[in-house]
């Protein structure tokens, strides 16, 4: 009797351990699929985002949570502003999400801007670029002090970088840099 239990408690182990193990590699494999995939970057998302609602692009964002990966493009239109959530691997429309525009002056402010003399977003995204070499995971054109200034994260190999550039002037008005060390050491 001693015999069976011993030989049936070793061949659970042994089925756990191979149950495990497989599981563990079905993880593995999952994960190289998504790390396969790429992103569809910046512009796609805004092109899905105003194929769905027409207006004028304010900002885009990369964010994750615990199932996706998906851009949240924030769209003016008239007297509405509309949070709209767009796959990052697949430019599916996942939510659309639509407010009352409370900062419509300031909304005007930056469409004559955008009109005139600033740059474009391109122009801003190729500025960064020579500064800093990643992926740009965040723009916004804001109105600070009388200034028009795009606001931009990249994703570098290091971390982040996260840069400001005055729309007329072109030049780079600030340049923060945010590496994955967190231990706290400033080398």
């Amino acid at each position: 009797m001693k015999k069976i239990v011993t030989m049936t408690l070793a061949a659970a182990v042994v089925l756990g351990g191979s149950l495990a193990i497989n599981h563990g590699y079905a993880q593995e494999d999952s994960q190289k699929a998504s790390q396969a995939k790429e992103l569809i970057g910046i512009e796609k998302a805004k092109e899905a985002a105003l194929a769905k609602v027409k207006g004028t692009v304010e900002s885009v964002e990369l964010e994750k949570d615990f199932s996706k990966t998906y851009y949240e493009v924030d769209i003016d239109q008239d007297q509405k502003d509309f949070d709209i959530d767009v796959d990052a691997y697949t430019a599916e429309i996942l939510k659309v999400d639509e407010n009352r525009d409370d900062d419509d002056d300031d909304d005007r402010e930056l469409q004559a801007a955008a009109a005139t003399d600033i740059i474009s977003e391109k122009e801003a995204i190729e500025i960064a670029k020579k500064h800093v070499t990643g992926e740009v995971v965040e723009i916004s054109l804001d109105e600070d002090d009388g200034r028009y200034e795009y606001d931009i994260e990249l994703k570098t190999k290091d971390g982040k970088a996260e840069l400001t550039i005055d729309a007329v002037t072109k030049k780079v008005t600030e340049l923060e840099m945010d590496d994955n060390d967190d231990d706290g050491d400033d080398d």
